[in-house]
């Protein structure tokens, strides 16, 4: 499952590099695609003269009655009259909407209107926005689709030497709630030791929305690396040793670490860089941990301060939502 998730990522990264881009001739006439819709195939067609789409028609009639329907009649005329498929989708019927601009990119590349990303190669003009943007919009996969958003974030790795270095973490799963918003993100915490144990870690997040809509204010509303908030997936998974090196086991981190970022807000985690930034009057403070010491995690600091750096890394991330902006 690992392998196959990287490998996925690692091709998407090339592809997203592509050489130079190549352009069809403008035509006169009509351009069709199929694809898959909510309930069934839809066909998107669109007149062309020149530069302008001047007709669209969409169908699709296993899509749901009121719901899917909506989509097929309203997005023609916005289609027609942007000129482009990269319009609003229709409330309520955000799959079938995203299908119809999905289709509609793909006729519009027939006919010369779009330019058309051609081959793969290593390097190139790339960015993180821009690998994300494929990541979401070139398969079924991304908000509407058949798969939550995922994407590729930027974060600060840490090992134990306490040596820093620049790598990126995945977005896997963002499922956006009534007021927090579920993440799955993988990262990669051991790096120093053997290559061999190198397995990467997937932590399972809540993330609150607030009501004053400022990312400082953002909660962790629940951080697990086996199952979800309900109990029910094993949406997790721990990649370093149990025990650490220095003996403190997956349940010391459950029973005594974790627990201490469960309603801290970005605001005081953003001042987090490793466990040295947390004081003993902070971490003892939490219920259950009146008697314990934040140094029992101090020979742990590859597990310890990568949770701490992922967690930045997903709030930066959080931040990036509509819902803030």
């Amino acid at each position: 499952m690992k392998k196959m998730f990287l490998t996925f990522f690692i091709t998407a990264l090339l592809l997203s590099g592509c050489s130079s881009p190549t352009t069809a001739s403008k035509a006169k006439g009509n351009f069709s695609a199929t694809g898959k819709g909510y309930g069934g195939d839809i066909t998107v067609t669109i007149d062309v003269d020149g530069d302008k789409i001047t007709n669209v028609t969409i169908e699709g009639e296993k899509e749901t009655p009121d719901i899917g329907t909506l989509a097929i009649d309203e997005m023609p005329e916005r289609i027609k009259s942007a000129n482009t498929w990269d319009v609003d989708v229709v409330s309520g019927a955000t799959i079938t909407s995203t299908t119809i601009k999905k289709l509609t990119k793909e006729a519009m590349t027939q006919a010369g209107l779009i330019e058309e990303e051609v081959g793969a190669c290593v390097g190139g003009d790339m960015s993180v926005d821009s690998i994300n943007e494929f990541l979401n919009s070139s398969v079924d996969m991304g908000p509407g689709s058949y798969s939550n958003a995922i994407a590729i974030i930027p974060i600060n790795h840490v090992n134990g030497p306490r040596d820093e270095h620049d790598f990126y973490a995945f977005v896997n799963f963002k499922y956006v709630a009534r007021n927090y918003i579920k993440y799955q993100i993988t990262y990669l915490s051991c790096t120093c030791r053997s290559a061999a144990v190198n397995y990467w870690m997937t932590a399972y997040v809540e993330l609150t929305l607030p009501e004053s809509k400022d990312i400082k204010d953002a909660k962790v509303r629940t951080l697990s690396f086996d199952y979800d908030a309900e109990q029910e997936y094993l949406a997790g998974y721990w990649g370093d040793s149990n025990p650490t090196p220095a003996g403190a086991s997956y349940e010391d981190f459950k029973e005594q670490y974790i627990p201490f970022f469960i309603d801290k807000d970005y605001n005081y985690i953003s001042t987090l860089s490793t466990t040295d930034d947390i004081s003993v009057e902070d971490y003892t403070s939490g219920e259950g941990r009146e008697n314990l010491s934040i140094d029992f995690f101090t020979g742990s600091s590859v597990s310890t301060n990568n949770i701490i750096r992922m967690l930045n890394a997903l709030y930066e991330y959080h931040g990036t939502d509509e819902y803030f902006n």
